[in-house]
């Protein structure tokens, strides 16, 4: 569980690809035309997150040997970046020989503030001796794409169908052991929206909890992202204007509070230097002040306040730029409530169950009084369980043994069949009744109406 899902099942050839045959079978044969010497137009990958787009260009890589070099959108910052870098790359062959792949990712984050880096990549395309393949999510969202829709030819990437997902991630909790309930490995398919790299991170989130079910499923809730927050995270983290940590922040759908989490949890893994690190969680604090203005005084207007310092506040906090790959994590505190639901419901179902017999409420019975129970319990077992109902997970947590022990099964039997006979005793025949008038029912049927004995005069009358 310590690398990735992402990583750990990386498609090792084209056919464990998912989704995109066609593109598949369409970028193979272009490679196979460069790999004999053919040269060919620049490719276009352009579609929704989590599709393949990347993916696919490192597969090539891989399966043709080539040497990759990558750029993306943080690269693009000027014409005379561009040819520095791109330019020689798509000049030169590797030390091998072999042709090497130019990727030019992500190319729809250029901003306003990029002069030159449009039409320097423009010339690229045109020129280059090597194969070269571009990626973005929308290629009509910026007028300096134009350019490079003209030059590439387009091949536009389709959300992955659910059932596709459903089978590559059943195959996935098999391999790894995961414990899942099957409609809820499906509810997981449906929520990723086509996103087969999103589909992948959650399911290792929740496999640290007690596998992949209808509640752990509720956790996440269903997302219909336009972006995925490892993207997100990165955009606000690189971003250098104002602008660009808002724009970034938009194209999230999470909320503001889980992405605080997220911000929290990566700013030590992106802010490498201990002053940048320590602005940005000066920055993150003051944001969460003002979080917890708006929770007491149910003044929502400081949300612009909190917003703006989460984001910008921590993205302008570096003092240089910081390069090259960085893990994001899902955050930490997220997952650990995530794994202990299960835990908390069933304090939560013993308090409810305790609390009704000594006239206490739940949540103060867990609070003061359910460490000191453990001990209480232990002691009779069987007494306890029968008093108050309790099931076999019920007894193995108090007990912190397993539910499938001989002992707690042993408890859980004894305790019924306490609980049965003191059921029959409350049960038990009208005393009015005779043991010839019982044996009589028995064997003749009821009494008729007249033939009832009057109740005993003793016997208080109700009505």
């Amino acid at each position: 569980m310590s690398r990735l899902f992402t990583d750990k099942f990386f498609p090792k050839d084209f056919s464990e690809f998912i989704g995109n045959i066609e593109i598949v079978e369409k970028a193979r044969k272009w490679a196979s035309l460069w790999e004999n010497g053919k040269t060919q137009k620049p490719l276009f990958f352009h579609g929704a997150t989590g599709t393949g787009k990347t993916c696919l260009v490192h597969l090539l890589s891989k399966q043709f040997d080539w040497h990759l070099f990558e750029m993306n959108a943080s690269d693009f910052r000027s014409k005379d970046i561009v040819e520095r870098l791109a330019a020689a790359a798509s000049q030169s062959s590797s030390f091998s020989g072999k042709p090497r792949l130019v990727l030019l990712d992500e190319v729809d984050g250029l901003q306003s503030a990029d002069r030159g880096g449009a039409g320097a990549m423009a010339k690229i395309l045109k020129e280059s001796r090597n194969p070269v393949i571009l990626t973005a999510n929308d290629i009509y969202a910026k007028q300096t794409l134009a350019p490079l829709r003209t030059g590439a030819e387009l091949l536009q990437f389709k959300k992955i169908n659910y059932l596709s997902i459903n089978k590559r991630l059943r195959e996935i909790c098999e391999q790894e052991k995961i414990i899942f309930d099957a409609d809820a490995l499906k509810e997981l398919s449906k929520n990723c929206a086509g996103d087969f790299r999103s589909a992948l991170l959650d399911l290792q989130t929740l496999s640290f909890g007690e596998g992949i079910t209808m509640d752990s499923i509720e956790i996440l809730g269903k997302r219909l992202r336009q972006e995925n927050i490892f993207k997100v995270i990165e955009s606000i983290f690189k971003a250098k204007t104002v602008s660009e940590a808002r724009d970034a922040r938009f194209k999230s759908e999470i909320s503001n509070d889980l992405l605080l989490r997220w911000i929290e949890e990566n700013i030590p893994r992106f802010f490498l230097e201990k002053d940048d690190m320590a602005s940005a969680f000066n920055m993150l604090s003051k944001a969460d002040i003002f979080e917890g203005r708006i929770w007491n005084r149910q003044h929502y207007g400081f949300k612009r306040y909190s917003s703006e310092l989460m984001t910008s506040g921590v993205a302008l906090s570096k003092t240089k730029d910081y390069h090259g790959w960085i893990q994001y994590q899902f955050p930490g505190l997220l997952r650990k409530l995530s794994s202990n639901k299960a835990t908390r419901n069933l304090k939560k179902e013993l308090g409810s169950k305790i609390g009704k017999k000594i006239h206490s409420s739940s949540r103060g019975f867990i609070a003061n009084d359910l460490a000191f129970f453990h001990s209480i319990f232990a002691s009779n077992p069987i007494a306890y369980a029968a008093e108050f109902s309790f099931d076999e997970k019920e007894i193995a947590f108090l007990l912190k043994t397993k539910p499938t022990t001989k002992k707690v099964q042993k408890i859980l039997e004894a305790a019924q069949e306490l609980r049965q006979k003191e059921m029959a005793l409350k049960r038990r025949p009208l005393q009015a009744l005779e043991e010839k008038d019982l044996q009589k029912i028995v064997s003749e049927g009821p009494l008729e109406k007249d033939e009832i004995p009057k109740p005993d005069e003793k016997q208080a009358k109700l009505f």
